[in-house]
């Protein structure tokens, strides 16, 4: 009978366009702590989901009954950005279909045929539908570190990368951990001096190495919260009105990496007109935006993203998005345009 090794799940990966990261044991989480006094400094602004499932977060193997390891998988993602462009982007993530159900399947084939050398191997798909730490689980790998941006970073695959998991109910060849010193820049990995993702975020949310500050985020405010942005961060929605890529693209380990052979095509949403998105009925935002992550932020929450950057481009048909919604049916879109005399007066 063949072994359920790491070149074996590996092979399974490859047949579904995957990388394989490794597997890891589950048990008490060695980052809990740190993650437990960022909540307590509020450093995740309005997400109070993240203050939930602190028993999941504290000990991974809690999460289902006879869990005992992860196998960790991803999939690069990369569209071939540059840090700059001449007009409002959205993150690179968003614009491609939304990959939770897709991921999840090809995370079901890995089990499924794993299941057929190890029968007695239970397991279940987990895509951002767990309370997993799974950037940590990641960092505790064969291979990659959690950088300054706070993200996983594999050295050859960079940090554009969607994780899931498969949580099993055995021990199986459980990888021995790279145990990379971010401090310091080795070919296996590591941040060593360099700061550019602190020195390029526009808002200042790395200032503190290796921790996020969600409360000056602009990923934070344009995908998560649900009210008003405050006037202060409008002028980096006129870089990126749905998510930010920049501390990636200006990380040099995502310097050489290739475009995603997976996500040949992306969806039409970045080609989007913001006066078309401002002034969105319900049929629009459902074309136009089904399926694809856009959804997370809700229709209101995208045409005041619109606005705002159509505030700060100065948008020639500005004037017109503002009379047909000044009246809007959603609250958070009034509140926005009476923002937008403050606006003109402070910038």
């Amino acid at each position: 009978m063949t072994a359920l090794s790491r070149s074996v799940i590996n092979g399974f990966a490859e047949q579904v366009s995957l990388k394989l990261l490794g597997v890891v044991g589950l048990g008490k989480e060695p980052d809990y702590d740190y993650f437990q006094e960022w909540i307590k400094q509020g450093n995740h602004g309005g997400m109070s989901f993240l203050e939930n499932y602190r028993e999941v977060r504290q000990d991974s193997s809690s999460i289902y009954p006879d869990a005992r390891s992860a196998v960790i998988f991803a999939l690069p993602y990369y569209l071939g950005d540059r840090s700059r462009s001449s007009k409002p982007m959205i993150a690179q993530y968003a614009r491609i279909r939304d990959y939770h159900k897709m991921l999840k399947k090809k995370g079901e084939y890995i089990l499924s045929s794993m299941k057929k050398i190890n029968p007695d191997l239970t397991g279940k798909v987990v895509v951002d539908s767990a309370p997993l730490m799974e950037r940590s689980l990641a960092s505790r790998t064969v291979r990659g570190f959690i950088g300054k941006n706070t993200l996983y970073i594999h050295p050859e695959l960079g940090s554009f990368l969607l994780l899931g998991e498969i949580v099993t109910n055995q021990p199986i060849a459980l990888d021995l951990p790279a145990n990379v010193d971010s401090k310091t820049r080795t070919p296996d990995g590591g941040c060593g001096t360099c700061k550019r993702c602190q020195i390029n975020c526009p808002t200042g949310a790395l200032d503190n190495e290796w921790k996020m500050d969600a409360r000056k985020c602009i990923s934070y405010w344009t995908i998560e919260h649900r009210g008003t942005i405050p006037v202060k961060y409008w002028q980096y929605l006129g870089r990126y009105w749905y998510g930010c890529d920049i501390c990636q693209l200006v990380c040099p380990w995502n310097r050489k990496i290739p475009n995603s052979e997976f996500f040949q095509k992306e969806t039409e949403v970045n080609k989007l007109d913001l006066f078309d998105v401002a002034i969105m009925d319900q049929n629009f935002y459902e074309s136009s935006f089904g399926g694809t992550p856009m959804t997370r932020a809700k229709i209101h929450g995208l045409r005041r993203n619109a606005l705002i950057a159509m505030t700060v481009t100065e948008h020639p048909r500005l004037m017109e998005a503002i009379n047909a919604v000044q009246n809007s049916d959603y609250q958070v879109i009034r509140d926005t345009v009476k923002q937008i005399d403050q606006w003109r007066l402070e910038y």
